[in-house]
């Protein structure tokens, strides 16, 4: 009888595949950071395609921007196929369906994903606001598919918001609070928070080449030296 291989031991022979899902705040309260944001999504990019290719990963992205509603303006791309974000394509306006916008995604991975079942994901879930506007999914809902997908120790789930409590949504959505990270929603705070997005990611795509499973401490070696009005630190 053949013994399966394990999918958590390295092969150098072959390249891992990987994929990566931002989920995106577009709300009205993204306008103060807007140039921010596009600056820093565009930069994001860069250093995936980077690391994909320092690490032989076969990388596809997903794209799910979200205000009111949930728009998908990439599915399982490959990443050449990832063009820089623009003012034009990224236009702060309405208000905040982020449990629709995870859920759907999450959802639409599971149904149409290629090989998702042998891949390992990450999910990046940004927003500087609350959850007001959803329709489909509650947060038991998405909690429980967070729960469920964490458990086959490749899907990583993560997120990185402000003028929130994370504790909360750490608690909601069964993240865990090593995968939360605070930013203040300023320019300066915006920037950074990307800086740190890049960090992490990179870190979990050299994590992947390895064969580890799902990360469980995404955000541990980052620090949030900008948070203010309430946000706490990136690691607690």
């Amino acid at each position: 009888m053949t013994t399966p291989p394990n999918p958590f031991i390295p092969n150098p022979t072959h390249s891992r595949p990987a994929h990566v899902a931002l989920i995106l705040d577009r709300s009205g309260s993204m306008e103060s950071c807007r140039d921010e944001t596009i600056g820093g999504f565009n930069e994001y990019a860069q250093q995936v395609r980077a690391t994909a290719a320092q690490e032989g990963l076969q990388v596809r992205l997903t794209l799910t921007v979200f205000n009111h509603e949930v728009r998908v303006p990439l599915f399982e791309q490959p990443l050449t196929r990832l063009h820089p974000m623009s003012r034009k394509y990224y236009v702060p306006s309405g208000s905040t369906a982020m449990l629709d916008a995870v859920g759907e995604t999450i959802d639409r991975l599971e149904r149409d994903g290629t090989g998702i079942a042998d891949t390992s994901v990450l999910v990046c879930i940004i927003s500087d606001g609350h959850e007001n506007a959803s329709q489909r999914y509650s947060y038991a809902d998405v909690a429980e598919r967070i729960q469920r997908l964490t458990a086959t120790e490749r899907w990583t789930f993560t997120y990185m918001g402000a003028n929130q409590d994370l504790s909360v949504v750490s608690d909601r959505l069964n993240i865990p609070v090593a995968n939360t990270a605070s930013y203040a929603a300023t320019e300066a705070g915006t920037a950074d928070a990307w800086k740190r997005q890049r960090r992490a990611t990179s870190r979990r795509m050299s994590q992947i080449k390895a064969g580890e499973r799902a990360s469980t401490d995404f955000y541990a070696e980052e620090t949030a030296p900008n948070a203010v009005n309430g946000d706490r630190p990136a690691t607690q």
